[in-house]
């Protein structure tokens, strides 16, 4: 004889309590086993996200997945995945952990459960709390996220020499041509940053309106790893060149 009845807490201690039907099988002072057959799990949601039944599904299934890696802290899916439907291209994963480089064991791994296309980025516990406080990007990152722990966005702390790391990037753009994906991400990196040092909310997608109405068809252009003109390119860096300069007087 058994039963399955969700465990309930308490005054004092977690209790089972064996349905009304059963009170006469199972007695006060009877020997039982419980086994659990499925983690209940909650997931933390942080800003305007909302999950279809599928992403809803894969998120518990991978959450569930990385229980058994005991180095790993806590997890956050994020990026277009969570807020486009269908225009993403892989499922950002975000691993905080114990040690470091752990990325590439969990990437196999769960490249080799799901096939799916994932980016996993591990960042060591000390280092994700510091990043935090400091980064507009994983600020900007976690703005929109699901984790399987309850996580609150730090309050900021300005570090200038973290804000010049960032900006190498950017201003090697002035100098060097890429790809036209390459120059959407920087630009949207230097308007994350600037609405960080403003005391705005670091969001992604704030920061891809700004673009667009900055720079109008270029935007969706770049956007799309498109071809761009030298005409088009000079324009680009006629916005990185103001934004760099916004943000170097801000610090």
């Amino acid at each position: 004889m058994e039963f399955v009845h969700k465990v309930s807490k308490g005054s004092r201690f977690n209790q089972i309590y064996v349905p009304k039907e059963m009170e006469l099988v199972f007695e006060v002072g009877d020997l039982v086993e419980v086994k659990l057959l499925k983690k209940s799990m909650s997931l933390f949601l942080t800003g305007e996200v909302e999950l279809s039944e599928f992403k809803e599904n894969l998120i518990r299934d991978v959450f569930s997945f990385l229980g058994k890696f005991k180095e790993v802290k806590c997890a956050f899916f994020f990026g277009s995945f969570l807020t486009k439907k269908i225009e993403y291209n892989d499922i950002d994963l975000l691993i905080v952990t114990e040690k470091k480089s752990f990325d590439k064991i969990v990437y196999k791994e769960i490249i080799d459960k799901f096939n799916l296309k994932f980016h996993v980025i591990s960042i060591p516990e000390e280092k994700f709390l510091e990043l935090g406080e400091i980064c507009p990007l994983t600020r900007s990152m976690l703005s929109q996220s699901v984790s399987n722990k309850k996580f609150k966005i730090p309050k900021k702390r300005i570090d200038k020499e973290h804000i010049e790391f960032l900006l190498m990037m950017p201003e090697d753009l002035m100098k060097i041509k890429t790809n036209s994906r390459v120059f959407y991400d920087n630009i949207r990196r230097l308007m994350v940053i600037e609405r960080f040092l403003d005391y705005k909310e670091e969001s992604q997608e704030d920061a891809e309106k700004e673009m667009t109405k900055s720079l109008g068809r270029i935007s969706e252009k770049i956007k799309n790893n498109k071809e761009i003109s030298e005409k088009e390119v000079e324009d680009i860096r006629k916005v990185i060149k103001n934004k760099l300069n916004r943000i170097r007087k801000k610090i």
